[in-house]
Formats: structure tokens, sequence, C-alpha cells
């Protein structure tokens, strides 16, 4: 029971310190959010009391609203104090993971492992005196853990420094978006030039025209290439193309059918009127984007973007120079290093500023289309510069917003780094400062699929002996599939680069999918985790795993549903034929427990590794496909019945099994025991004890690192984290050391069998 007298105790101890932040993983079901519903049920306003100003509402949602809210709102807010939901933070600062949990981050960032308990185990110990102290030094490596989270991505001091730079508070830095940024320094500069920024309403941004342009991206001419392809990149373009053309909201004039006229016309959220005789002034002053928007140049008034973008950056080059003279002194050297991350954050999102059509705070569709349409034209000529260009050779196969590659038919790897580096020198010598074009890298071999979709050996240097692989879009690299995937999608495409044989490739593939339908697999890499989007958002009757993995969740308990965002993992299990898919969704802590279930290999073969495979060696006339009728027939092994293996009158050793696989070679029968085995009885007694001597030692040393991770050797302290590939190994090495007791049986009746047989020897004898 959670007496009244342990929150007022959690009060004491916070008005001793009356600190500042208040730190939990998840604190909207658990940590503070736990603490906050348990108080409320017993009628003590626990927010109030830990306000520093009592009079002010404190706000508590356990329910979010929408996906904003999910992504930046802190669920808790207490006046007074900043509340900082890690977990939130966490799925921004570390990238491609498949799960967000504590053990995960954990285990990712810091390289260390902790275990974890069920709920009931913990309060169990905590009502036993003597084990109490596990439960306190459980949530003691916990609360140490969150520190060691936030001291490790320097969250504190980044934030403080970031709302030093940007002129927010400190709180506002993990709760306010980009555009508050953004904001915040354009204001500062635009106040001393006596500029007042407009404040749109919903109505009227929904009044505002809709974009006309959008980015260049080129359908790739999708194939496999055995020749270098040239990677070139326009440097920070749209950045750039709003310094180089003075692109701003104090410049624009308008577009053309607007100004032509002398009367009032639409212009972005608002109006606008431009009068005759002041363009008439203006004519040799102004520049015209490719979407019909004019602009006055720079020596007649320079915008205040074009000039807080051009400081970011100069600011930005000039703490990076000073990081280099600085290297002996950490503190300051990781300070310049948070200062120019935190400007180039800036630099790279302050065109969306001006495109944010649906939520935008001052959006200007003119100006965003005159970056967008700018930067599309400048894209456009350096391909048509490349592909005209006959010294070169070369030809752009595929064109994305800022950047395009090169084929370059016959050349080698040093001559692909030649042509590469001209290009970028001759494209960025015809594009006014800072628009400049840089040579990336060069693919040799490579794939391109579709758009923002390739994966190729890369080399970033002419030096560079050993290739690095590189994907995007692809499975090797996405985390909405299994990992066992994108593990034998990166395996065949190494092979199939570095050998250059497909007969290789299919090997590979069709062992791999071999040991699935036996079931010599590790379960950990055929766990699915989906992102969970909250009940409200999903139809109804909608078959959606990570929904039907919730209701299972909330039906045992109302506060285990998932957060929005947060990834629920699941598996594919076999079940009787006819059932929907969707039936056969399982949690993995269900698969590992129950030993009548198994991976649905069909499944996995014919909808997961087969179909991503197939996107990828279509390309090269590889149907995938027709693999699948190489594959032997997935066949579901009966369970095994334990009162099976008493002891029978008849004397043959298959009646006491019902396994298609023999107990001793694990070769396929239908007798429990192989005919070889039967008949070459001492070789069978041998690899019988072997298999006993390595079960034994395998399990043993399982249970050593289990005991290592958890601290101590407790009985029934089993840890439940599914983020631990040893929970997996321990769970399938279970099912091994529950064969000892049969394999031992089969070793004594072989034995008195032989002794019989000896004995009546002796006597015919």
């Amino acid at each position: 029971m959670f007496y009244p007298a342990r929150l007022n105790a959690i009060y004491t101890v916070l008005f001793r310190w009356d600190p500042d932040i208040l730190v939990g993983y998840e604190i909207q079901m658990l940590s503070w959010g736990y603490l906050l519903q348990r108080s409320k049920s017993l009628q003590i306003d626990l927010a109030t009391l830990l306000s520093r100003v009592p009079s002010v509402n404190n706000k508590f949602q356990l329910e979010l609203e929408n996906d904003f809210q999910a992504n930046y709102k802190t669920d808790v807010f207490i006046v007074g104090r900043v509340i900082v939901n890690i977990w939130r933070i966490m799925r921004y600062e570390v990238v491609a993971l498949r799960s967000y949990t504590f053990e995960s981050v954990i285990d990712h960032v810091l390289h260390r492992r902790h275990a974890l308990h069920t709920f009931r185990s913990l309060t169990d110990w905590f009502h036993d005196d003597r084990n109490r102290w596990r439960t306190i030094e459980y949530y003691i490596i916990r609360c140490r853990g969150n520190w060691r989270l936030l001291e490790t991505f320097d969250m504190i001091d980044r934030s403080s420094e970031f709302a030093r730079l940007y002129g927010i508070q400190f709180y506002s830095v993990l709760s306010r978006g980009s555009q508050f940024r953004i904001e915040s320094m354009l204001l500062r500069l635009a106040k001393p030039m006596n500029y007042i920024p407009v404040s749109v309403s919903e109505k009227q941004r929904t009044w505002m025209k809709a974009p006309e342009v959008i980015p260049l991206v080129m359908e790739p001419e999708s194939r496999f290439y055995s020749n270098p392809v040239l990677v070139l990149d326009f440097q920070s373009l749209y950045p750039s193309v709003m310094i180089a053309y003075n692109y701003c909201y104090t410049t624009c004039l308008g577009r053309i059918s607007g100004i032509a006229t002398d009367k009032e016309f639409k212009f972005g959220c608002t109006s606008h009127q431009v009068p005759l005789s002041l363009l008439k002034k203006l004519r040799n002053d102004i520049s015209i984007a490719p979407c019909g928007a004019v602009y006055v140049k720079d020596h007649i008034r320079k915008g205040v973007i074009p000039r807080m973008l051009k400081e970011i950056l100069d600011t930005r080059i000039m703490i990076k120079r000073a990081m280099k003279d600085c290297k002996d002194n950490k503190s300051l050297h990781r300070l310049l290093d948070i200062r120019q991350f935190g400007l180039k954050m800036i630099a790279n999102v302050t065109y969306g500023y001006a495109g944010a059509t649906f939520s935008g705070r001052m959006p200007l569709i003119e100006l965003a289309d005159s970056i967008v349409s700018k930067a599309r034209e400048t894209l456009e000529r350096a391909i048509k510069i490349v592909n005209t260009t006959s010294k070169w050779n070369a030809r752009v196969v595929y064109g994305d917003t800022d950047s395009m590659f090169v084929l370059l038919e016959g050349a080698t790897k040093a001559r692909a780094f030649e042509i590469g580096r001209e290009i970028a020198e001759t494209i960025t010598s015809m594009n006014p400062k800072p628009v400049a074009l840089k040579f990336e890298k060069v693919f040799l071999p490579s794939l391109l699929i579709t758009k923002k979709r390739y994966v190729g050996y890369a080399y970033e240097s002419a030096d560079q002996k050993e290739p690095t692989f590189d994907a995007k879009g692809i499975e090797t690299v996405r985390r909405d599939g299994c990992p066992a995937v994108s593990k034998i999608m990166e395996k065949a495409i190494r092979i199939l680069f570095s050998r250059r044989d497909m007969s290789l490739v299919k090997k590979y593939v069709l062992h791999k999918c071999r040991m699935l339908i036996e079931g010599k697999v590790a379960i950990n890499d055929y766990v699915i985790a989906k992102e969970y989007r909250g009940k409200s958002t999903y139809k109804p009757g909608a078959c959606v795993p990570a929904l039907e993995i919730t209701k299972q969740l909330l039906a045992h308990d109302r506060r285990s549903e998932p957060r929005i965002g947060e990834r629920v993992p699941y598996v594919i299990v076999y079940g009787v034929p006819g059932v929907p898919l969707i039936r056969l969704v399982r949690r993995p802590r269900e698969l590992l427990n129950d030993p009548n279930l198994r991976l649905n290999a069909t499944y996995y073969i014919t909808k997961q590794i087969l179909p991503a495979l197939d996107r990828l060696l279509s390309l090269i006339g590889i149907d995938v496909e027709s693999w699948h009728a190489e594959l032997p027939r997935s066949i579901r092994s009966d369970v095994i019945n334990q009162s099976q293996f008493q002891v029978a009158k008849q004397g043959v050793i298959s009646q006491y099994f019902s396994s298609l696989h023999c107990l001793v070679c694990e070769e396929m029968t239908v007798d429990g025991v192989c005919p070889s085995c039967i008949r070459d009885s001492q070789k069978a007694i041998m690899i019988a004890q072997q298999r006993i001597s390595d079960f034994e030692r395998k399990n043993r040393h399982l249970k050593e690192i289990c005991c290592n991770c958890i601290g101590q050797r407790v009985i029934n302290a089993e840890c439940i984290s599914l983020d631990c590939p040893i929970l997996f190994e321990t769970k399938r090495n279970q099912r091994d050391v529950d064969c000892i007791p049969r394999l031992r049986e089969f070793i004594s009746k072989i034995s008195t069998i032989a002794c019989s047989s000896i004995a009546e020897a002796q006597i015919t004898g």
C-alpha cells in the first residue's frame, strides 16, 4: 500500500533541496506522473506542493491530444520547476534504435547492461525486510543511469548554451520547436532596423496561396552500376540561395502579376501595394526569381534573413577556428562545439520558417517558392553542364533537391576522383558566393533503386583501400522491419558487391531461410517493432499489430499503454490454418514462455525476407520469389508430452519420443531416434553425453552473465528485458536443458539394452 506519509517524505526532500530541474526517464506513466496520479487518488495535491508558485494552476496530462504534444510537450507542468522527460530527448539524440526503453538506451549509449524486473518482484522484495534493499538499489541504479545519460549528452550545459544563443528560456529549448528559435533570433536582429513582424491568424493562413514549386527529385535510372558513380552535394543550398540572391521578407516586392498594376494585391497572408513610380526607379536594381517573385538587390536594402544567416555562418566558421586552438581546454572546446552546432541547426531550418504554410507563425509563400525555385534552377543548370561537357564523359543518373549522382562510364576510381573535383570547382565558380558544390564520395559499385533509396560501396578519398557500406532508405537502415531482414540483406549485398556471383547470394539466403524453418535462429532477430500512434488515431476495427498488442496490455494494466511514438515489439507465430494474420501476433515474452508457440517461418520468408531482396535483385533480372520453391516444406513439430517418456514394456526406443528430429543427432526422423543412432549405440551414447555437457556448460555461462548484470545471485530475480539478447539465448538454452533428462533416459535405456544383449550372448555362448 502506498501511504500518504511517503508522499509527504518526498515533498520534504524536495523542499529541503529545492531543485530547479526534476528528471524522469518516462514521466507520464512512471516516475513523476505516477506519483502525481497516486497522490490525486489519495486526495493530495502533490503538483501544488511541488510548485514554487502554488497559486498558479499546475497541469498534468495523462492523454496527449496529438503528435505535436507527444513530441514536444512534457506532460507534467509544475510552475517554477523544469520537468525533463529523458525518453523524449533520447528519441532525437540517439538515432536508429528499434527500442527506446531505458535498458536499450543505456546499453547503446553507456555500453552497460541493466536488468529489468517485474513490478511484482520489486513489490515482494520491498515488503520483505531482508530484501528491501534490492528494490532500493534497483531504483538507485536507474536514477544514476538517468543522470549519466544527461551527463553524456551534456543536456544541461548544452540547453543552457542554446538558451543563451537563441535568446529564449531554458525550458523553451526543450519544449519549443525550431520556429520559436528562428523567430527569437530574427526579431532581435529586426528590432534595431525598425521592423515589426506580422502576426497572422489561422484564418489568414488558410487564405494564403498554395505553394507552386517543389524541389527537383529526379526518377533514378534504377539498375546495378559497376562503374563509378560520383555523389556531389550543394552545401547548405537553401541558406546559400537566400544570402546570394538577397531573398527576405523585407526585400520581396511581390509577384510580377501583382506589382504590374498600381492596385493592392495579395501578399502571403496579408496584402501589399507597390507604386509604379517606385518600380520605375528600381527597374535596374531588382532581381526576379524563377517563380516570378521580385526582390531588390542588396545594395538597395540588405535583407534581415540574409544578414542573419551570413552572421551565423561567419560566426560558425570563427568558432570552428577557435576550437582548433583550444583542444587542450576540454570544457571550452565543448562549449564552442555546442555553439557551432546550435548555429548550424538554425541555418539549416530557416527556410522552413517561411515555408511552414500549415502551422507557421509568419509564412510567406512568395519567399518560400523563390528559394525552392532558385535552388531547383541551380541544380538543373549543374546537371545540364555535367551532361554537356564532353571531356568528362559523364551523365547524371539521379538528382535530389541539392545533390546529384553522376555516372562515369569506364572510368577508374582514381580518374573518378579527378573528375569529381573538376566538376565541383567548375559548378562552384559559376554560382555567386556562398553557393558551392562539394564533391562527397564515389560509389563503386552501387545500386540505385527508387527515389531516396540507394546502396553502394563508398570511397571518400582516392587513397581509401576498404570501402564503407553506405545505404539510404532500404531495409538495412530502416527500423520498421525485423533485424534479421537488415542483416540478411546487408550480407547479401556485400556478397554481390565483393564477389559478383549471384549463386553465392542465393546459397546464403536459402541457408538462412532453412535455419529459420528448422528453428535454429535467434528469436530477437525476428522481433518487429512498430510505432504506436495512440488509440484515437486508429479507425474502429483497424488490424494493426501495435494496437492489438496494446489492447492485450491494457487488459492486464491500464497504465501499461505505450506512449505516442513508442515502438511496440511483436512477433508472428504459427496458428490454425485460415485464421487472420492479426490473430497470429504475439508479444515476444509470450513466445519465450510458451513452448507451444513457434516463429512463423512462412510469414517471415514470404512477407519479410524475400520481398525485400526482390526489390533490389529484380533490378539485375533475378526472380527472388522463385527461390521459395527450393526451400523444404515447413513442418510444425508436435509438442512433446512428458508422460510419453515413461518406461514402457516394449523395448523399442522410438516409442518414447514424438519429435520429428532425432534426439541425439537432430536428423529428421519420425521415430524419435534415427535408425543409425540405434544401430551405433556407442557413438550415440558419446554424442548424447557431449550434448548434455554442452547444455550444462552453456547454462552455467549464461547464468553467470545474468548474475553479473543483476548484481547478485538472487533466486526468483528473473530479468524480463526484451532488449537483452541474453534473455532470448537463456530461454532457448532452457529448452535444451529440459532435454537433458530425456537424453539421460535414452543413455540408460540404450545401456540396459546393450547389457541385456551382452548377457544373452554370453549365456548363448
